[in-house]
């Protein structure tokens, strides 16, 4: 899908960026800083940079200083930022009709479908000024869709968004990828958001690609990464299901040596795998299993690390023939006399388990 060569010297960052992937979806994550906005503004032409090679879908490439560098309108990719950048003079449908052949669009299914997808049709009469923020990134999501770009471009288009409109946000690039199937880059500083949507995931620090891969396995490094603080330290497993309670509402994933976690009831069949997440201050720890307890995941566990994260610490524990963290306060490990060896029992509700994907 996607194969970029990038370098640039600016007064006091360099950009030097090497990564090819398939997508469908790439993910771009980072701290603040890390040059993430930048190599996706090269990409879409906003930048020249000093040297570069870009190629999009396998066969249109561009390069620099040999080679042709176009303009963005002749890229035919479309970016969508933080701002929506909808004209405020305009309504909907007058924003929709800057997409290069949209009004011809609109007339064909292709048209109608981004309509469908995105939830456009009642808002095209309206004006910009009554829009809520959910609904303004909506109508430029539907404006980038209808130039009918090779690539999506997608500069953190949640970060101005409150919770629940992120999520609505998220849900519909997710009917975006599996309906239109328009491949994506996503740049993000939220770990979350690549999970449930990105194929591949490309982490930048100071300009440079420090790691790629498969998000639940590249964000499963956060500490190494040195971006720790933006993923939340999570949990972020792939497991097997070994089966389902209906009546119970929960799923059962293998985490190996006879221990299963119970996870929200989910319709992947036994025997394949799905993709889980939860927090690391979802777990708690007990010396003993607890009696009368709503939570479903009960497990015996034997403490492996214990390293101090702040004003916290963060507990690693064998799990079966699993790792999981934990985050405690000093004052709980050392009342709990929890050492390294310690063997404990880790306590997480079936609501806190996330399915983020499954195989």
């Amino acid at each position: 899908m996607l194969e970029v060569r990038l370098r640039h010297r600016f007064r006091d960052f360099d950009l030097d960026v090497t990564l090819k992937t398939s997508g469908p979806v790439l993910g771009v994550f980072g701290a603040s800083g890390s040059g993430k906005t930048t190599l996706l503004h090269a990409v879409a032409g906003l930048l020249r940079p000093q040297r570069a090679h870009v190629a999009v879908g396998g066969g249109v490439a561009w390069s620099r200083p040999a080679g042709s560098w176009p303009p963005p309108e002749r890229r035919r990719l479309a970016l969508v930022t933080q701002d929506p950048l909808l004209f405020p003079h305009r309504s909907v449908r007058g924003n929709l009709a800057f997409a290069p052949g949209a009004a011809r669009r609109l007339e064909g299914a292709a048209g109608r479908r981004v309509l469908e997808v995105l939830r456009i049709e009642p808002l095209l009469d309206r004006g910009v000024e009554t829009l809520s923020g959910g609904e303004r990134q909506r109508a430029a999501l539907a404006r980038a869709l209808l130039s009918e770009p090779q690539l999506l471009l997608l500069d953190e288009p949640t970060s101005a968004l409150d919770a629940e409109l992120s999520r609505e946000v998220l849900g519909l690039l997710l009917q975006v990828r599996q309906e239109l199937r328009v491949p994506m880059v996503l740049v993000t500083h939220r770990g979350p958001e690549l999970l449930a949507i990105a194929d591949d995931c490309a982490v930048l620090e100071a300009g440079r690609v420090v790691a790629q891969g498969a998000p639940v396995e590249v964000l499963s490094r956060p500490r190494a990464l040195g971006v720790a603080n933006l993923v939340g330290v999570d949990n972020l497993l792939r497991l097997p299901v070994t089966g389902h309670d209906e009546a119970g509402g929960v799923t059962l994933l293998g985490l190996g040596s006879g221990l299963s976690l119970a996870a929200p009831l989910c319709s992947v069949a036994p025997g394949s795998a799905v993709d889980v997440g939860f927090y690391a201050d979802e777990i708690l720890l007990c010396l003993e299993t607890p009696k009368g307890l709503s939570a479903r995941n009960a497990l015996p566990c034997q403490v492996a690390s214990l390293d101090a994260v702040g004003h916290e610490v963060l507990a690693t524990l064998s799990v079966g023939e699993r790792t999981l963290r934990a985050r405690l306060t000093p004052a709980a490990v050392a009342e709990l006399g929890l050492t390294r060896g310690v063997r404990a029992v880790a306590v997480v509700k079936t609501a806190a388990v996330h399915l983020l994907g499954g195989s």
